[in-house]
């Protein structure tokens, strides 16, 4: 389970690192993610950005993000746990938050 999560983790970040102005904070080692939406912004863009595509994220149901504070800045914490988390669910969750975030920059 551990080693399924693991790669769950790291084919989420895959997907969210291919995506224009989505920054992976950290390297993907384990079961866990740090993201930023609106690489390139101003620092205070990326937080309103970052907590926007949460709210969404959130909204939508298919996947859980929380929000977090790291260096200063806001962050979306993915961490990959649930039992039945395997990489077509990897997939399907990624596919969500950078569906989020594009609802996102589309309005802001």
């Amino acid at each position: 389970m551990v080693d399924r999560h693991c790669r769950a983790a790291a084919i989420v970040a895959a997907r969210l690192r291919a995506e224009p102005a989505i920054e992976v904070m950290n390297d993907v080692e384990l079961n866990q993610i740090v993201v930023r939406f609106g690489a390139g912004e101003t620092p205070e863009r990326g937080d309103r950005l970052t907590q926007d595509t949460i709210a969404r994220i959130q909204s939508d149901g298919t996947c859980f993000a929380g929000g977090a504070k790291w260096r200063g800045r806001q962050v979306m914490r993915i961490s990959v746990i649930a039992w039945l988390t395997d990489e077509a669910e990897a997939d399907k969750a990624a596919a969500a938050m950078i569906d989020a975030w594009h609802r996102v920059r589309r309005v802001s």
